[in-house]
């Protein structure tokens, strides 16, 4: 996966800009579908489970 991703960089680099550009947008926009249909008592375990996440990430 990761030298599919190295040829796109090289061969189209703003078509690989769009893409990653596409999942952060992605990602914001779920957590803001989770939080604003959560009940107040289950929104602190999803941003918990989001940070989670985003640490998960940073260590790779």
């Amino acid at each position: 996966m990761w030298a599919v991703l190295e040829q796109v960089a090289i061969a189209a680099p703003q078509i690989f800009l769009y893409v990653i550009a596409l999942f952060a947008v992605m990602i914001l926009l779920a957590l803001v579908i989770s939080l604003r249909k959560a009940e107040a008592a289950e929104r602190p375990e999803i941003i918990r489970a989001l940070a989670e996440l985003m640490a998960f990430w940073k260590r790779r």
